[in-house]
């Protein structure tokens, strides 16, 4: 984040590089270095005649860098956006345009004075063994937008906080983080309704997070089979009803309780085999925060348990997808038949 800083400060002081690549997921970081450059590199009365825009899923790359070999009007600079460049990765887009990628890297060895070309890349990683994103990656410079470890959301919420003259409980902030699954676009746009709520005392509290920010299907699916585990069988079906009155598909429900059953048995696997959290999120290619509360939940559960719960899971899905039982009524046989039949074989560790 110190990084990003620098390069903000540097933006805002119109020290303006020629090419930028802005690199990565996290929507609100590349939101910020958008506007730094909206504010910082054009004139106010200029912006409508100087500012560029454009999709390459839908426009040629030609029209945008014929737009920045043009000299700007009633100003000194231009500001082009090229958003979505996908070329810059082995995807491809059906029916999108045919781009000539090579009249970019010329312009990006040899561009412009007068204008400030913007890359914006949402991507986790680029195909770097093309020609055009090393062309880019040694003469652009990159700015990195990839999510925030956890530490540094925290920073970054807290400060948004205090620019404007609220607070937010400790509790608070940790319930907040929770919900938006450690993730800073969406916790920052929950943190907007919050600021909403609270214009009046300023002090963020957890009993507004936790009755503002709904939970995730995902979450929700956490603590349906944290119910099953426990064999609490009444809670689980009125958990399942409410995603269904949510308009929740039940086949989606149960794929990703399957999904968590099978992430709960590979890390107490792994755990049993010696790894640690961090080697066991980057074998499985998971979270971070996912491993540490699967290995918060496996030890309280035999492996006999976990497993015949992700079997008979995947039996459950079978009948649905063959036709067999109705998705809704097999989602709840299950749930009934695994809290009824099965020993909890709760562990004390």
């Amino acid at each position: 984040m110190s990084g990003l800083n620098k390069q903000l400060q540097k933006i805002k002081s119109k020290q303006h590089a020629p090419v930028y690549l802005v690199q990565g997921t996290e929507h609100v970081l590349s939101e910020k270095v958008k506007f730094a450059l909206l504010n910082s590199v054009l004139d106010e009365e200029a912006t409508d005649f100087n500012f560029g825009q454009f999709d390459m899923r839908e426009t040629t790359i030609d029209l945008a860098i014929q737009e920045a070999e043009s000299f700007p009007f009633f100003g000194d600079k231009r500001l082009i956006f090229i958003q979505h460049p996908f070329f810059l990765t082995g995807k491809t887009v059906s029916n999108g345009p045919d781009h000539n990628t090579e009249y970019l890297e010329k312009y990006v060895q040899n561009p412009s004075e007068f204008t400030v070309l913007v890359l914006f890349a949402p991507y986790d990683k680029l195909d770097k063994r093309k020609k055009l994103t090393k062309t880019l990656l040694k003469h652009s410079e990159v700015i990195n937008v990839d999510p925030m470890n956890e530490n540094e959301i925290k920073s970054y919420i807290q400060q948004a906080c205090q620019s404007q003259d609220f607070a937010i409980d400790t509790d608070a902030l940790e319930e907040l983080l929770k919900l938006t699954d450690r993730n800073l676009s969406k916790g920052m746009q929950e943190l907007d309704k919050l600021m909403i709520f609270h214009q009046q005392d300023k002090r963020i509290s957890i009993s507004t997070v936790r009755s503002l920010v709904p939970k995730t299907l995902e979450q929700n699916i956490f603590e349906l089979n944290d119910l099953v585990l426990s064999r609490q069988a009444q809670q689980s079906i009125e958990l399942y009803q409410d995603l269904l009155m949510q308009k929740e598909d039940p086949i989606k429900i149960i794929a990703l309780m399957i999904g968590q059953f099978r992430l709960l048995l590979q890390v107490k696997i792994l755990r049993k085999k010696g790894y640690q959290q961090a080697d066991i999120a980057k074998l499985l290619k998971v979270h971070p925060y996912r491993v540490k509360l699967a290995l918060q939940k496996e030890k309280k559960f035999d492996q006999s348990v976990l497993s015949l719960a992700h079997h008979q899971l995947i039996d459950a899905d079978f009948r649905i997808k063959s036709g067999q039982v109705h998705p809704e009524l097999q989602v709840e046989l299950f749930i009934l038949n695994f809290t009824d039949q099965t020993p909890v074989l709760q562990k004390n560790l």
